[in-house]
């Protein structure tokens, strides 16, 4: 029992990390990793069937998908169109923390499984939450454009060039309206 209580503490850390692009950028008051992974878990859940996409697994893999930032924090690995110093240790680091994270859970292989699926972007479930992830994000730019008067150009470069589902580009092209 006290392993998994050491996993929800580690669960409840993604509360009080912040996320690294908007500290960056000088935000006041910047969401947490587990504000990010709400939202884009509540995303996954309300567009799963759009895409024909196994909703139980997407809600899953939205929600441990930045789980193990609770050991490495918010690691930056792309901005804009540049990829960072970091992105080449990014995985591993990440991987390790995972295998960790998981190691004593009844579930943690399946757990870890979704995790390295969502890296790997093979599947659909994969590939549609990598664009969901990025959604989120630019409506958290959206969000913080007009309390903080601040343009964040490197986060919707960096969404677009992954949005590849045409229901996700119209809702961009949706968000890049309201920015003006």
């Amino acid at each position: 029992m006290g392993k998994f209580i050491d996993f929800l503490h580690l669960v409840g850390s993604l509360k009080k990390i912040k996320r690294t692009g908007w500290v960056v950028q000088k935000i006041k008051n910047p969401e947490s990793v587990a504000e990010h992974s709400f939202r884009t878990a509540v995303l996954a859940m309300i567009l799963a069937n759009n895409f024909k996409c196994n909703q139980n697994k997407l809600i899953k893999m939205a929600l441990i998908h930045d789980l193990g930032e609770g050991i490495t924090e918010d690691i930056v690995s792309e901005r804009g169109n540049t990829h960072t110093q970091q992105s080449k240790t990014k995985f591993s680091k990440e991987k390790n923390a995972m295998k960790k994270i998981f190691s004593n859970l009844n579930e943690g292989k399946e757990y870890f499984d979704l995790w390295l699926e969502f890296e790997e972007q093979k599947t659909k479930e994969a590939k549609i939450l990598k664009q969901l992830d990025k959604i989120e994000m630019v409506i958290q730019a959206l969000e913080y454009e007009k309390t903080d008067n601040k343009k964040m150009n490197e986060f919707w470069v960096n969404a677009e060039k992954y949005l590849k589902e045409p229901e996700l580009i119209k809702l961009f092209e949706k968000l890049v309206k309201k920015r003006k």
